[in-house]
């Protein structure tokens, strides 16, 4: 008996050669090897189906509204006394007027009286 020992692939068979599984590494024959999903080549018995997981796909979830339509109230900015001063928290922007810190604390009042 030589070395290495012979295997159960080892004897000639006309148009295919001998492969390892992928898995085992087991020594077969090309033709009695199966291809998986992977591309690799293996035993009949290693061979395992590719995860149906793999084909799940998402529903699209449409998250816009069937209509819209603009508003029709527009925002516009009135300067109040308040506004035209220089202090923080009650200067208005567009509306402020640098050096001026007198402030009124009833906005129905006006300033001086």
């Amino acid at each position: 008996m030589g070395y290495p020992p012979r295997g159960r692939a080892d004897y000639l068979k006309p148009g295919t050669w001998n492969a390892d599984c992928s898995m085992c590494g087991r020594k077969r024959k090309a033709d009695e090897m199966v291809q998986n999903w992977m591309g690799l080549y293996r035993c009949p018995e290693h061979d395992e189906i590719r995860q149906p997981q793999d084909f799940v796909r998402g529903v699209q979830d449409v998250i816009t509204v069937p209509w819209s339509q603009p508003t029709l109230s527009e925002y516009v900015q009135i300067c109040t006394f308040n506004g035209q001063s220089a202090v923080c928290g009650y200067s208005i922007a567009g509306c402020m007027i640098a050096g001026r810190s007198v402030i009124s604390y009833d906005e129905t009042i006006p300033a001086g009286g």
